[in-house]
């Protein structure tokens, strides 16, 4: 029978901790330094609203027994115990590196919306695509390195794709208590970026007012949800 994969936690996991998801009891699987916690299901779930959600208060109750926990993407499934640990044993490097980084640590959301009528901050970077904004120097390297060319290009998009110039005035207040940011640019509509904050959990209340005592100083309309498991701050399992 498949597995369901809720999250990768730092061992040793409690295993006396009682947890239903959707009728089947999880349980972790411990790879050599690093543990999933999953449960038997029949096949992929549907992307519900009710699913969704079932998900994530697992993964949340995971969360208040693991002091690090790396959150799973919804509907991940392996075939077997086997072929799970040797993918957690593959990236093992990766996932520690990452539960250190989040250990006892949540996610704050922050979302920026844009004010009619209000002028785009100074350093507000170019959003073009590559194919848009391919300069003549680009061209000439493609003819000779197109794999340097290709490379150069990935990492000013992805340079674009992490600016937030919109966030500066919050820089400092968030100084001594963000661990680490992912930024998510949108720009086409009201909804110009999503900042996830990786904060210490103790440190909720805190972010909160200084977002209020900050907020007046941002040229855009910020809502911020949370605290959440650190979604965003999870490695990519390929």
């Amino acid at each position: 029978m498949p597995l369901c994969v809720y999250a990768i936690v730092a061992r040793p996991f409690r295993r006396g901790t009682s947890i239903r998801a959707n009728g089947a009891r999880v349980r972790p699987v411990n790879a050599r330094a690093t543990t999933a916690v999953v449960s038997e299901c029949k096949g992929p779930p549907s992307p519900t609203v009710r699913a969704l959600r079932g998900h994530d208060l697992v993964v949340r109750r995971i969360a208040k027994v693991a002091p690090a926990i790396l959150p799973v993407r919804f509907g991940t499934l392996v075939d077997s115990e086997q072929s799970l640990i040797t993918l957690l044993d593959g990236r093992s490097e990766d996932l520690q590196k990452a539960l250190a980084l989040v250990d006892q640590h949540c996610q704050m959301t922050l979302r920026l919306f844009a004010v009619a009528g209000a002028a785009e901050p100074p350093g507000h970077t170019d959003t073009r695509t590559d194919a848009e904004a391919v300069e003549p120097a680009d061209v000439a390297i493609a003819v000779t390195r197109p794999g340097t060319s290709y490379l150069a290009r990935r990492a000013r998009a992805q340079a674009v794709a992490q600016s937030a110039p919109e966030l500066e005035p919050l820089r400092e207040a968030f100084a001594s208590i963000v661990a680490a940011e992912r930024i998510a640019r949108h720009d086409q509509g009201p909804l110009i970026l999503t900042a996830y904050h990786l904060i210490p959990r103790s440190a909720v209340t805190t972010y909160r007012r200084l977002l209020r005592r900050h907020a007046a100083g941002l040229r855009n309309r910020a809502v911020v949800s949370g605290p959440w498991p650190p979604y965003a701050f999870v490695p990519e399992m390929r």
